[in-house]
């Protein structure tokens, strides 16, 4: 059994625990955050959401008592990373987004500690990957700061890598339909974005998207070939993913469906609808990628647009799950 710690137990956080607490293969040891245990405990038994856990959920005297099991909470100061190794954490998931360098990240190392995977984007961390798609690339020795880049980063790399396997990409652009996120704002306040200043479950508000240039790094053969925006939505939850493909080869909606078909049955990042659902049905996937062939067209031969579906918050802690088990396994399942 691998050993892990949370740093952070906000919305990633606290579902990537119910992830964790479900997967034998791993030993949550510890946890921390600013917030005091009954607060999240409470979070944690009452998700709005998600709703209730599978698990029991109580609160101790600096500790969480989950699914029988009593885990220490650390409410650690500003300047001092929690004691994880003390408690025999290998590997430390960060999901509380503060680390935006390695040197900061790498706070977290020592001890014990030889791996820490971040929730958020991190440009200079040591290896940007997308479990299941570029493994190969990690050097399971040397690459200690991991990020998995942001949540719609690996939906898109997966949707992108399914056309160009199949038919060969020359260009994408992609719009994230995305649900607001607690970057906003819920009234009229002021943000550094005029536009994530406004009251985010009133419009329907256009914003930059991370995720072309996170895949652009991760899988440099798309160097130049992608580019996109997001739009926030008013909802809580549930993204839709809609890409516009110039394709190398001939394509018609039969043939991208097979496609996306073939990588459904190779692993857990893609799924295919049998059925016209909407975000709300969707919520609690752990895939990235979950394709929707009815809404896929093909305007020409070589012209494609087509749409995936993903859970913001359990895709995206589905894939830090498995960036742990790699990094502790070294690379081996």
């Amino acid at each position: 059994m691998r050993r892990v710690a949370i740093s952070g137990l906000g919305r990633i956080g606290r579902t990537l625990l119910r992830l964790l607490l479900a997967e034998p293969r791993l030993e949550v040891v510890a946890l921390a955050d600013a917030a005091d245990a009954g607060t999240l405990a409470h979070l944690l038994r009452y998700d709005s959401v998600h709703g209730t856990p599978a698990f029991t959920v109580t609160a101790g005297e600096g500790c969480l008592h989950l699914a029988g099991r009593r885990i220490p909470l650390h409410r650690p100061a500003a300047s001092m990373p929690p004691p994880f190794s003390e408690a025999g954490a290998r590997l430390v998931l960060d999901c509380t987004e503060a680390p935006t360098s390695r040197a900061e990240a790498a706070r977290h190392l020592g001890g014990g500690v030889t791996h820490v995977v971040l929730a958020g984007s991190c440009a200079d961390a040591d290896r940007l990957l997308f479990p299941g798609l570029n493994d190969a690339d990690v050097d399971w020795e040397w690459d200690q700061i991991i990020t998995c880049g942001s949540a719609t980063a690996l939906p898109l790399a997966t949707l992108i890598q399914v056309l160009d396997g199949a038919f060969g990409l020359e260009s994408a652009f992609s719009t994230s339909v995305h649900s607001y996120t607690s970057d906003q704002r819920i009234l009229d306040l002021p943000h550094a974005d005029l536009r994530l200043a406004r009251a985010a479950a009133l419009s329907i508000i256009p914003t930059p998207d991370s995720a072309p240039a996170e895949v652009m790094a991760a899988l440099p053969r798309f160097a130049g070939r992608l580019a996109g925006l997001a739009v926030r939505v008013p909802t809580p939850d549930g993204c839709l993913l809609d890409v516009t493909a110039r394709l190398c080869a001939d394509a018609a909606p039969e043939a991208v469906h097979a496609a996306f078909r073939a990588m459904a049955a190779q692993g857990n990042l893609v799924e295919v609808l049998d059925e016209e659902l909407v975000s709300r049905d969707l919520l609690g996937r752990t895939a990235s990628c979950v394709y929707d062939p009815f809404l896929t067209r093909c305007p020409d031969p070589r012209l494609v647009k087509c749409f995936a579906w993903h859970d913001n918050e359990t895709a995206h802690a589905a894939r830090l799950r498995d960036a742990c088990l790699l990094l502790l396994a070294g690379g081996q399942p």
